[in-house]
């Protein structure tokens, strides 16, 4: 990938076990990974996402969601963010900073919270109650060269409770290689495990799509994710639909 392109954009998956949520709000290079690369200094990044995924049991049931992202790069190699969901039950706030520079290699941090907007107000307000989860990880990023590049993330997710076990974890990598200017294929899996009470669970999923950078500051994203089927849900498949635009 051309760093000097603003390749920002990030898509999400939309099934049904979609309440596990990971690092909100930052920027992304590909369809679900986040990379190291940061939104420019004083510089906004707005996105509308759209998704929706099918699965089939007993009955079919279909999924969908819609929501919006900003993007703040506060430096060369920090921004933040939020994302925030149509329905606004809450928000998702996330940091990411770039780290390293190896050569081709490069690596950051990121963290988050969610943000819950809508309080119990017969209960007690407290921390937990206001803000539900917190997550953080790494990323890295590996450019073959102009056109291949690769993204990992490995991110962790818990409740703010402290008597509440449901630490969640998070492995995604993808690879992208631009079969044309501004025409990127990208594939890539996706592993999550949640440990609930004395349960775990485990999904992976596979993101298939493409980035689309035609005009200037405007990209388009989308992914077809196909979840594979455990004793915990059926299998299921989606379609995901991003615009990233960078306002200068």
């Amino acid at each position: 990938m051309n760093s000097k392109k603003t390749l920002f954009v990030i898509t999400f998956i939309l099934f049904s076990f979609n309440l596990f949520s990971q690092v909100g709000g930052i920027s992304a290079s590909k369809l679900v990974v986040i990379n190291t690369e940061t939104v420019p200094a004083n510089k906004i990044e707005f996105e509308p996402s759209f998704g929706f995924s099918v699965s089939k049991n007993d009955s079919i049931n279909m999924n969908s969601d819609f929501g919006f992202r900003f993007t703040y790069g506060i430096n060369s190699k920090t921004e933040i963010g939020i994302f925030v969901p149509l329905h606004l039950n809450s928000v998702n706030w996330g940091i990411k900073y770039h780290a390293l520079d190896f050569n081709k290699l490069s690596l950051g941090m990121i963290a988050g919270i969610e943000n819950a907007l809508i309080v119990n107000n017969s209960e007690e307000v407290k921390l937990s109650s206001l803000f539900t989860t917190y997550a953080g990880g790494i990323v890295s990023t590996y450019q073959f060269n102009d056109k291949l590049s690769i993204d990992f993330s490995g991110q962790f997710q818990n409740h703010f409770e402290a008597d509440k076990i449901d630490f969640n974890s998070f492995l995604n990598s993808e690879i992208g290689y631009f079969v044309s200017d501004g025409l990127q294929l990208v594939t890539g899996l996706q592993y999550e495990n949640h440990h609930i009470l004395n349960t775990q669970e485990n999904y992976f999923t596979i993101n298939s799509g493409i980035t689309v950078e035609k005009a200037k500051n405007f990209i388009l994203v989308v992914n077809i994710p196909y979840q594979f089927k455990n004793k915990y849900s059926a299998s299921s498949i989606g379609f995901a639909m991003a615009l990233t635009i960078l306002i200068d």
